[in-house]
């Protein structure tokens, strides 16, 4: 062996060194579970079942959740949240992002305001909204009340007059598409239902909670991404005497468009992993299990008594698959818009 391979080696050896303590926890509390988890998903196992027991079932958990109610009902419920939480917080996060990067007063204070939330735990903001939407003593109701009283009423909307002056946020199992037109919607196969009636309002409360908290790191994201735009096109724009709507629409919105891709396939997959506000705003899967979540669903049939691994795993790659599926459409649709150049 040469000088030169002995050095080469002993710097490969040394590169491998400091890589092995990520590389081991990575292999034992990620590879390992995942590659577990598959395989117990073909099997008929609970926990602390011996393995010699374990007796294999094929595809059958996968069948099994689409017939087991409770699923169904969760995977709705996971497509309303994201539909009525991704694209409000992504509007509203770029909103914020424009306002805060135009030169305002107090722009540090409100950028920091903006992105407490995110950097708050799930528990605790969870348990102040939940507090926020109490019946009796929530804010939100008085709010209502004022909104109702002053506002609706001034504009000679009597029509709203049956709103009833205190809401049970938290508890409410009704769509807000049936609550806000006063329509019963009847059972549809395959509980397609759910996306015309709307969230229940149960449901809808949490995702008002989802939006004020990711606000501000979607904004952060956001600015970065319009501090990144060369001024000349704005300065060129305004020699040609365009409008701020026909600067936004032709300069910032298009030249955004990478960083508004990477924040949708993010959020979208956040979406369906929803589960700690789920569970700590509305445990037991909420007023007719209309909150539950896909991964409130896995966690209640593997973790909550049940203790059936198998079902669970099975749950877990059924929502692994819809991410795949989700992101694959994604890109497909959105992906060759994007403006990568400058």
């Amino acid at each position: 062996m040469t000088t030169y391979q002995a050095r080469r080696m002993r710097e490969n050896f040394e590169a491998y060194l400091y890589l092995a303590p990520a590389g081991i926890i990575l292999l034992v509390f990620w590879f390992l579970p995942v590659i577990l988890a598959l395989i117990v998903s073909f099997f008929d196992a609970t926990a602390l079942m011996p393995i010699s027991e374990f007796k294999f079932v094929g595809l059958s958990q996968y069948m099994r959740a689409f017939k087991d109610e409770e699923f169904v009902k969760s995977l709705w419920n996971t497509v309303n949240y994201a539909i009525y939480s991704v694209p409000p917080t992504l509007a509203l996060s770029l909103l914020a992002a424009m306002l805060l990067n135009s030169k305002i007063k107090g722009r540090a204070f409100f950028r920091t305001a903006f992105f407490l939330p995110y950097i708050t735990t799930w528990v605790a903001i969870s348990i102040v909204w939940k507090y926020l939407f109490h019946r009796e003593f929530g804010l939100m109701n008085w709010f209502l009340t004022v909104w109702r009283e002053d506002i609706l009423y001034s504009l000679s909307f009597h029509q709203f007059g049956g709103v009833p002056m205190k809401l049970s946020w938290l508890s409410e199992p009704a769509g807000i598409w049936e609550m806000i037109f006063h329509f019963n919607m009847p059972a549809l196969p395959g509980g397609v239902d759910a996306l015309i009636a709307g969230p229940s309002l149960a449901l809808f409360s949490i995702v008002i909670t989802s939006i004020w908290r990711d606000i501000g790191y979607f904004m952060i994201i956001f600015l970065a991404g319009l501090q990144n735009i060369d001024k000349s096109y704005y300065e060129a724009a305004d020699i040609d005497g365009a409008t701020p709507w026909q600067k936004f629409w032709t300069i910032t919105f298009p030249l955004l468009s990478p960083v508004t891709f990477f924040l949708m396939i993010i959020s979208g997959i956040g979406a369906f992993k929803i589960f700690v506000p789920m569970l700590i705003m509305t445990p037991n899967g909420g007023p007719e299990y209309k909150t539950a979540p896909i991964v409130f669903r896995m966690f209640e049939v593997g973790f909550q008594g049940q203790w059936e691994l198998s079902y669970a795993s099975a749950i877990a790659y059924i929502l692994t698959i819809i991410i795949l599926i989700l992101t694959f459409a994604q890109n497909k649709l959105f992906g060759k818009k994007v403006e990568y150049s400058q």
